[in-house]
């Protein structure tokens, strides 16, 4: 008696199913949805007005082959408000997103600006369709309250790696896989939206203690009656939570960097704050022939580790210069990335270039 030879059909789908979910379990996949929040709604209305710049903004991209241009700001705008309908007890948009004007009576406007967007692809991870990037993505809240009065301004910062998939375009496809581009903005702006609303509860219990009282002394005589004066803005961050020194060191120490030469950076960074910094990362930015020196010896960005209050830690960098055609002044950016807390801002190290001795040709022996 003959088996059906389909019987085990089905498992063998299954089989190639777990394959594939095990080979692409460290690939990012696009946003389907928001997950549901555990974190109560706030008991705020909130009116969002999203600068004209931020709406505007986009980020060209090489996806599949061909150039894909993301929408930034719109994808910006529409996780906000996302975000704001789980979180706010009524959240609504100025035009052109909505037909909101000021804020409401009982609650504040946000006025939202897109700083600095940057996606920076770094390495492939085996196949070309493949890669790891960085998303930098920095903004800044304004918080007002109905009678427009700034209360509080909150930088908002977003520096993630991410890795990608995106596959080349070929003739047995007809789609491009453009929805990794735009998932990995929308990730980005969810958390910045999450790190805004944590802003709120701080910023509103300020603002109830320091109003003034509504039962005020009647004025004796002719006495004019006083004014109780505005309410001062609030200020959520008070300056940067790291300080950091740096010094760059070449082989034989003439302060001039030569083709093929070692170089070592030296950067001493020190937790300023009164809390613990959960992790910190080194960024280098400016002249590509510079940057290039570090990166072929050490992967970027470099981790600094925990700082503790007060602690102070010494991070040294390795790298050697590539071949240099011609003389140039070059630029080094130096910059610290924090998981939480105010940046430093940058260093920039500005040095000389020249290419790197000739090495002398062998003489051959005389006879």
């Amino acid at each position: 008696m003959c088996s059906n030879p389909y019987s085990s059909f089905p498992i063998f789908l299954l089989s190639v199913f777990l394959l594939f979910l095990s080979a692409c379990e460290k690939i990012s996949i696009p946003r389907l949805g928001f997950e549901s929040e555990s974190e109560p709604r706030l008991p705020l209305n909130i009116t969002y007005a999203f600068s004209d710049s931020l709406l505007q903004s986009t980020h060209t991209v090489n996806a599949c082959g061909l150039p894909y241009s993301v929408p930034v700001g719109d994808l910006i705008a529409k996780t906000f408000m996302k975000v704001g309908m789980k979180r706010f007890q009524t959240v609504q948009a100025e035009p052109p997103v909505g037909q909101a004007t000021g804020a409401p009576p009982d609650g504040y406007r946000i006025v939202l600006t897109l700083n600095q967007f940057a996606f920076d692809p770094v390495t492939r991870s085996g196949e070309e369709d493949r890669f790891q990037a960085f998303v930098d993505m920095q903004m800044e809240a304004v918080f007002e309250n109905p009678q427009g009065l700034a209360l509080a301004k909150s930088p908002l910062m977003y520096h993630q790696k991410v890795n990608l998939w995106t596959p080349e375009l070929s003739g047995q496809s007809s789609s491009c896989a453009t929805a990794q581009f735009d998932g990995t903005v929308e990730n980005a702006a969810e958390s910045l939206a999450k790190d805004m609303i944590g802003v709120l509860p701080r910023l509103n219990q300020s603002v109830q203690s320091g109003s003034p009282s509504q039962s005020m002394p009647a004025p004796a005589g002719n006495m004019p009656i006083a004014t109780p004066p505005p309410p001062q803005p609030v200020q959520v961050e008070t300056g940067p939570s790291v300080q950091f020194r740096t010094k760059l060191i070449d082989a034989n120490r003439n302060l001039v960097l030569e083709g093929g030469e070692a170089l070592v950076l030296l950067i001493e960074t020190t937790n300023v704050s009164g809390s613990t910094l959960p992790s910190a990362y080194v960024e280098l930015r400016g002249t590509p022939v510079l940057v290039e020196a570090f990166k072929r010896v050490a992967p970027m960005p470099v981790p600094i580790g925990e700082l503790k209050a007060g602690e102070k830690r010494t991070a040294e960098i390795r790298g050697r210069l590539g071949p240099v055609i011609e003389s140039m002044q070059g630029e080094l950016i130096i910059g610290v990335i924090l998981s939480e807390g105010l940046p430093p801002g940058t260093h920039s190290i500005r040095v000389e270039i020249q290419p790197g001795p000739t090495p002398k040709k062998p003489t051959k022996p005389t006879r």
